[in-house]
Parts: structure tokens; C-alpha cells; sequence
């Protein structure tokens, strides 16, 4: 085949396209014949009218690099400081809420609206994914970037119970479910091969964000109070949305596949759709996002209340800042390290491996020392941040491991839909018994959920991520779990 060049990326993907489309009749019939019943489970989900898959279409889809390309991760990079890094840093929010405006109300009472806030970051997207895939990023990261820009101004004014949830938990959800569901689905329409770095340097936009948020608070909160504080955050995430609706474009080669073979029956049904559960006619899908359910249970769980959990135990009011600080240099490299390897290795082969690393820092570090030395639960906190920081930005991959790249927003929406009920309730939870128990209650609250969600050695629930891994390896031809 002839290379495609940039001069007629149109012409190229309407000719591959075209001469694909008219063998799909055949393929769906050889589909329905095969002797492999799984087969079912993973192939025959509804994309009847999906461009066809195969390298050559791949290779002229994604273009995994450029000028263009790394602008994109550049944009989804600012969509995520402000938004994902907000929510990495909410813990030192709430903690300044529980000593000031709050201080007449429970943990677990104020814990509710930093939970409303990330449970809704995470619920709409199975709305926002759909949206993204039919009107692609360009209107979706205005309207989003408006909404979520406005909420740091409003947030500003808040005195009240009632008005921080309106302003933090509804208003920032909303804002931050569009803004960071734009900046996550585009990836996937530029990059497929390298995805796996380019997913980590976006998301380790949200650790830069939490490192550099929780050290400003913590200088200005004495100095200036809340009302000027909550601003200058403002003025800043404004200008990194403004930046990232500059650089986020749609790939125009992916424009041209849909152009080429549309489908205005299947179009048709996804319009009149509300929700659409259809993803999870998807095995490995279903295995991944249960997996996920359970993970980021713990991952938001804990890291929203380390400060709160540094304060009972007793350390230095400085420390419940700079555990925040420590724990999202650190998801950093855990973001992006990770997610490199992973396009060599396999995301699933080094997410479990990442389970496994992050279940020991836990069993060994925090629970028995965490609570009663303060060097030590520095120490976590890195440990903690590098590990959990991989499992943010490989799952995305081995999400669009099981779905066409065209069809990847309503996956990942639908994914975190189901795993924002777990973010809803963790933090008001662990608040809970933190507050009657102490500090070993966390470490005790999350390392159940670890046995489940993550070793793949002692742990149940890795065998989903392995069974999960196998399938994908069987149906789409990936090394996984191979030396």
C-alpha cells in the first residue's frame, strides 16, 4: 500500500474505507458462522456500521505524533490541572472547611460535597461520552470550561452548607465531567499505538495540578483567607482551560472514515439513546470495569482523606498539605512511567504488576507505621501516589483495548459511570470512621477493597484484570501476561 500522505489524508481513508465497507456483508456472515461461540462476547458488539478495523486503517486513522498530535496532549494536559488536580487536592479543601466555614458539621458531613463533586466529574460521562463521539471536542470544552471556570468564582462567595454544594459538588462536577471527559476521549482519536504515553502525560497533568494547588493553598489560606484564595486558583485553572480549548482539535482523518461509510440507521438509534448500556455486551469490558469499581473506591477514598487522616493521628497541620503535595509528585511519574511501559509490555501485564507493588506499600508501610510516624507516612504517600497514579492512566488504555477508536467516549463515559456510585460513597464513609475509630480505621477501610479490586497474587479481584487480559489477548491479538 501506498504511504499516505498528509496532502490526501481524505482520499487515502475514503479509498481503504470504501473497498473494506463492501466486504462487511460477508464479514458479518463469516462473523455468525464461526465455530468460536466467545467470539460473541467480544466482537459482536453493535458496530455494524463501524468503519473495519486492521492496520492499514489504524495507520492512517492515528497519527501517534506530530505537531498537531502533541498539541492535543498538550490541551487535554491544561483540561486536567485544573479539573482531575482540583479533585486530587479536594482533601486539603475539605480539611480547611471542617477547622473554618464548616467546622459545625461531621466529617462525614462535609465529606458529601467533595464526593457529590468527583461522583458527578465521573457519572455524566456516560451522557458526555456519546456527545463527544457524535459532535467531537471543539463545543463540549467551551461549554465545559465556562461552566467549570465560573464555579471557582462562585465557589469564592460560598458561606454556607448548602451553598458549597451547590457551588463545589454541582456546579464543579458538572463542569469537570465535561471539561475532563473531552480531554480524555480525544486522546484516543490521535494516538493508538503510543496511547499509552500520551495518556500518561495527560493525566499527569492532574498530579502537577494537586502538587501545585496544595502548596497554594496552604500559602495563601492564613494570608489571604478563603474568598481570595478560591480567586486566584480561579484566574489560574481560567487560563489553562482557555489554553487547552485552543490546542484540543478533532483529527480530521477520523472525521473522513465516519464520511466515508456512515450508517444513518445505527446514527439514528444513538441519537434517540439516553443511556447506553450496550458497552457491556463487551466481556473484557465488563471485567475491567468491575475491576475499576473497586480501585478507585480506594484510590479517592484515601487520597481525599489523608489530610483529614494526618490530622487525627496527630502530625504537624503543615503535614496534611504536604502529604497531598508528596503523594501527586509522585502519581507523576506513576502516570507516565507506567504508561510507557505499557506500550511495550502490555497495560494489563504492568497494571497488575502496579497492584501488586501498591498493595504491599500499604500492608507494609501504612498500616503498621503510617498512623504513628510522620516520616513514614511520607513515605506511604509517595509509594501511594507512584502506584495508584498508574492505575489512573493504563485503565483508559485497556479500556479502548475492547472498542473501536470512534466508539471510545461512550465506553470510557459508561466505565465511570458505574464506578462514580463507589466515588459517591467512600469518602463519607471512611470520614465516618475515621472519626470513630481513628487511624487505623483507613488502612483497615481500604485494604478489603484492595483484596478484591487489585493483587494479582493473593488478591480476588486481579483475577478480572487477568481474565479481562486474556480475553482481549485471544480476540484482538495482544500480548498479555507473556514474559
Amino acid at each position: 500500500m501506498e504511504p499516505i500522505t498528509a496532502a490526501s489524508p481524505d482520499l487515502a481513508l475514503t479509498t481503504i474505507t470504501s473497498k473494506q465497507s463492501r466486504s462487511r456483508s460477508h464479514d458479518a456472515e463469516h462473523l455468525r458462522t464461526t465455530k468460536t461461540p466467545s467470539h460473541h462476547s467480544v466482537e459482536e458488539q453493535p458496530t455494524a456500521g463501524a468503519p473495519p478495523s486492521g492496520p492499514e486503517l489504524h495507520d492512517a486513522i492515528h497519527p501517534d505524533g506530530g505537531l498537531r498530535a502533541w498539541l492535543v496532549v498538550l490541551g487535554s494536559f491544561c483540561f486536567l490541572f485544573p479539573t482531575y488536580g482540583w479533585m486530587q487536592s479536594i482533601g486539603t479543601v475539605q480539611t480547611y472547611l471542617e477547622t473554618h466555614q464548616l467546622s459545625a458539621y461531621t466529617n462525614r458531613d462535609v465529606g458529601w460535597i467533595p464526593s457529590v463533586f468527583t461522583a458527578l466529574a465521573l457519572l455524566l460521562g456516560i451522557w458526555i461520552g456519546p456527545l463527544f463521539d457524535r459532535r467531537g471536542p471543539t463545543a463540549l470544552g467551551i461549554v465545559g470550561a465556562a461552566l467549570y471556570a465560573a464555579h471557582f468564582f462562585l465557589l469564592a462567595e460560598c458561606t454556607t452548607y448548602w451553598q458549597f454544594m451547590l457551588c463545589l459538588g454541582l456546579l464543579g462536577g458538572i463542569g469537570a465531567a465535561i471539561v475532563s471527559n473531552v480531554a480524555m476521549s480525544v486522546i484516543s482519536n490521535w494516538f493508538l499505538r503510543r496511547r499509552g504515553l500520551a495518556m500518561g502525560i495527560v493525566l499527569s497533568g492532574s498530579s502537577v495540578g494537586g502538587t501545585v494547588v496544595s502548596i497554594q493553598l496552604q500559602s495563601i489560606f492564613e494570608r489571604l483567607g478563603w474568598t481570595w484564595s478560591i480567586r486566584i486558583v480561579g484566574f489560574i485553572e481560567l487560563a489553562l482551560l482557555i489554553v487547552g480549548n485552543l490546542c484540543i482539535r478533532p483529527n480530521p482523518r477520523l472525521a473522513a472514515v465516519s464520511r466515508a461509510a456512515p450508517d444513518p440507521a445505527r446514527d439514528k438509534k444513538e441519537k434517540t439513546k439516553v443511556i447506553d448500556f450496550s458497552a457491556f455486551r463487551s466481556g473484557p469490558f465488563t471485567l475491567i470495569t468491575v475491576s475499576l469499581f473497586a480501585m478507585e473506591f480506594v484510590i479517592f477514598g484515601a487520597t481525599g482523606l489523608l489530610p483529614t487522616y494526618a490530622a487525627i493521628a496527630g502530625f504537624p497541620p503543615s503535614a496534611s498539605f504536604y502529604v497531598i503535595s508528596i503523594l501527586n509528585a509522585a502519581s507523576c511519574f506513576g502516570r507516565t512511567l507506567p504508561g510507557l511501559a505499557g506500550d511495550y509490555f502490555g497495560p494489563f501485564n504492568v497494571l497488575i504488576v502496579m497492584l501488586v507493588f501498591t498493595l504491599l506499600s500499604m500492608l507494609v508501610v501504612w498500616l503498621p507505621f503510617g498512623g504513628t510516624y510522620l516520616v513514614a507516612f511520607y513515605v506511604f504517600a509517595a509509594l501511594w501516589g507512584f502506584g495508584t497514579g498508574s492505575f489512573l492512566s493504563l485503565t483508559p488504555v485497556c479500556a479502548g483495548k475492547t472498542c473501536d477508536t470512534k466508539n471510545f467516549g461512550r465506553y470510557f463515559g459508561t466505565m465511570y459511570f458505574v464506578v462514580s456510585f463507589s466515588l459517591f460513597i467512600t469518602i463519607p464513609l471512611g470520614g465516618q470512621m475515621l472519626q470513630s475509630v481513628g487511624t487505623k480505621a483507613l488502612p483497615a477501610f481500604t485494604s478489603p477493597s484492595w483484596d478484591w479490586a487489585g493483587s494479582a497474587s493473593c488478591g480476588r479481584g486481579g483475577l478480572f484484570w487477568v481474565a479481562a487480559g486474556l480475553f482481549v489477548s485471544r480476540f484482538k491479538g495482544e500480548v498479555i501476561l507473556s514474559s
